[in-house]
């Protein structure tokens, strides 16, 4: 059963309209096409309003902040505002916290945000997390050494909305579900000892990854799938999403008894998560505070096997884990059933997010959007 609406004064209109902004305008909105399109069916409790027409909420895409020369679709006035993120990047860029703070953005739903807030308030080198973290552990620096650059009160009022509400990994369809189940095996009878995540990766810490795995039986995605642009994100069109290419992709994962998945732009990845529901150990630079939807990253929760964010123990690590496969046997199912309890169930999986997100908008018709978001209370920020 759903637990009871959090909302104060209940929301007595049965169906809610929502304006979508641009849409399909933009190639970044087929990540969310599931969940947004699901929101027009019947007996769900919304309408969809795509031209620009009446609407009791607009749901805005973050992409279209940075491409102002499409032109923007008439908003109503006062027409309270959720902010949809486009972009699977930890930090706020300025732009987005600036749109974000705005009085009429009631919400900003992303698939991800920071443990400790605190990291909202340092700026990244080049805007990656990669660069902002590796290269200050590199330097023997912390990574948050670097100065401010959105007004403290208004990257405050975005951080507070803050909704980790969607999911990193598009929800799979009944396909993939039956082929995930089909090609599962326990980790001591795979035959890929590890598998090394190079889409979207930074070229130095390739590099230094091919040094720690040198002489262990390793291969990468892009020797694996060389159509593939090794710097192109996970779901863009030259990575295999569908069809036989998406299903050998699968196949890899489940015959992998460890992947390394360094960081990308941000700290998580899509394929962290494929991986762990097929049961796959995954290494990964230390990055505890980044927090999804599932949270994968809780150190608590053990589904990472974290390594130093410059990858020096990398080596040490993996060997540790193939030489005591039967220790970490145990690890893999548990993190594997937390990902089947979120993605196993594609229709249930849609219908929980979908309540979710009613909830989300009777709260703010209704009034009542203290406290909405994820982070509670003051931020404890010095400069």
């Amino acid at each position: 059963m759903h637990p009871k609406s959090p909302v104060g004064t209940k929301y007595s209109k049965s169906r809610i309209c929502l304006g979508l902004e641009r849409y399909g305008e933009f190639d970044v909105w087929s990540k969310a096409d599931s969940l947004l399109e699901s929101l027009g069916a019947v007996g769900i409790g919304f309408d969809i309003e795509l031209d620009g027409g009446p609407c009791d909420i607009i749901l805005r895409n973050t992409e279209s902040i940075f491409r102002p020369e499409v032109s923007a679709t008439p908003s109503a006035f006062d027409v309270p505002v959720i902010l949809f993120d486009s972009y699977d990047v930890t930090h706020l860029a300025p732009p987005i916290a600036k749109e974000a703070a705005k009085p009429e953005v009631k919400a900003f739903l992303r698939s991800s945000s920071f443990r400790d807030p605190t990291a909202y308030f340092r700026r990244s080198q080049g805007g990656s997390y990669y660069n902002h973290v590796f290269s200050s552990s590199m330097n023997g620096l912390s990574p948050d050494v670097l100065p401010r650059v959105v007004e403290e009160q208004e990257l405050d009022a975005a951080i507070k909305k803050i909704i980790v509400r969607n999911p990193v990994m598009p929800f799979l369809v009944d396909q993939h579900i039956e082929f995930i189940k089909g090609a599962y095996s326990p980790l001591d009878e795979r035959y890929a000892d590890v598998l090394f995540n190079d889409w979207g990766v930074m070229q130095k810490q390739v590099n230094i990854v091919d040094m720690q795995t040198f002489g262990l039986n390793t291969k990468s995605i892009s020797s694996l799938f060389p159509a593939v642009d090794s710097g192109a994100s996970f779901g863009t069109s030259e990575v295999p999403t569908q069809g036989l290419q998406y299903l050998l992709y699968l196949a890899a994962l489940s015959s992998t008894k460890v992947l390394i998945s360094p960081w990308g732009q941000s700290g998580f990845s899509t394929i962290d998560f494929a991986a762990l529901m097929c049961g796959t150990i995954v290494v990964k630079p230390e990055c505890s505070n980044v927090r999804t939807w599932v949270d994968i990253y809780d150190p608590f929760r053990g589904c990472m096997q974290y390594c130093s964010p410059c990858l020096s123990d990398l080596r040490d690590i993996v060997l540790h884990i193939l030489s005591n496969l039967g220790e970490y046997e145990e690890i893999s199912n548990e993190s594997r059933a937390l990902l089947w309890d979120s993605y196993g169930d594609p229709v249930r999986s849609v219908s929980s997010w979908i309540f979710d997100f009613r909830q989300i908008c009777e709260r703010i018709l209704s009034g009542n959007t203290r406290d909405i978001g994820d982070v509670r209370g003051p931020l404890p920020v010095s400069r």
